[in-house]
């Protein structure tokens, strides 16, 4: 397609997010997991926790810093993370005539995996080896259809009895175009890894079940069923940081979600597993950049 015609979808798709903008910043749509980004101004790098999703960019530019990986996505890129993942994100390019915009949407991981397995069954093109255990996280400029498809979710997602008849088609539309697409060998080899992915993903989940308590390498290590040293190697590579910069990234996270409840910060602390106060008030500090009693509650 011509470039003033991927002008046109891209304008489109952006008009799209507008018109289901209800907010600042994440507003959600009527299919669970899916919603619009919108900023008017640049964002300053603030931590976050991404779950599992799949983000179109409609305009505007976004980084993304986990550990010592940095991703940089504007608009017509599309953004796959894979696992709950703590990062470090900024809004680079917004104003108030060219607002930042985006569309999210959950993943699915049993669904993903289960569309490669269907379309390698009609390929005969299934992936013999497993390769190593690589990023979480994939970054590509998304194609014509993806484009649309996105636009579709969008107008689906805003109506009810769309959302709630067609809102699994379009989904699993968006899995097979990423799957089929310019990047889509990269993503099957990705996934074809869930097995080598899958005992980090254990000890992932762990971590999140047990944030209220005091939690060791060895331990997840012996839930990944891994020696320490190959535990360890393999969550950096895949996550971008280390197994206790992981844990320690998920408490504070966790702990800020609390204060913003009204609770009160030394009950959060004590409700991440932190036994030390002053060490928790440090640690939150450096973290976010300020103290937790400046954390205002919603």
């Amino acid at each position: 397609m011509t470039k003033a015609v991927r002008s046109e979808e891209m304008n489109a798709f952006n008009r799209l997010i507008k018109q289901n903008v209800k907010q600042e910043g994440f507003t959600p749509l009527l299919i669970e997991g899916v919603g619009v980004v919108q900023w008017h101004k640049a964002q300053v790098m603030t931590p976050f926790l991404y779950d599992p999703i799949i983000c179109m960019m409609g305009q505007g530019a976004k980084i993304c810093r986990v550990g010592e990986a940095s991703f940089t996505y504007q608009g017509g890129d599309f953004f796959i993370n894979f696992l709950p993942i703590p990062v470090y994100a900024e809004v680079i390019a917004a104003s108030l005539d060219e607002p930042f915009q985006s569309a999210v949407m959950s993943i699915n991981l049993i669904k993903l995996a289960d569309m490669v397995m269907r379309i390698e069954q009609q390929e005969k093109d299934a992936l013999k080896s497993l390769p190593e255990p690589s990023s979480c996280i994939v970054v590509g400029q998304a194609n014509d259809n993806l484009i649309e498809l996105f636009s579709r979710l969008l107008r689906i997602a805003s109506d009810p009895l769309e959302s709630a008849i067609l809102g699994e088609a379009v989904i699993d539309e968006i899995y097979y175009r990423l799957l089929t697409g310019e990047h889509g060998y990269a993503l099957r080899k990705l996934l074809h890894q869930y097995g080598n992915i899958q005992p980090v993903s254990k000890a992932v989940n762990h971590i999140h079940s047990n944030i209220n308590k005091v939690i060791k390498v060895d331990e997840l290590a012996s839930i990944a069923n891994m020696s320490k040293t190959s535990f360890f190697n393999a969550f950096k590579k895949l996550m971008h940081v280390s197994p206790m910069q992981y844990i320690k990234s998920i408490k504070l996270q966790k702990a800020q979600a609390l204060l913003i409840q009204g609770i009160q910060a030394n009950e959060a602390s004590y409700q991440v597993g932190y036994n030390s106060f002053s060490q928790f008030s440090r640690e939150y500090k450096r973290f976010f950049g300020f103290p937790p009693s400046q954390t205002e509650a919603s």
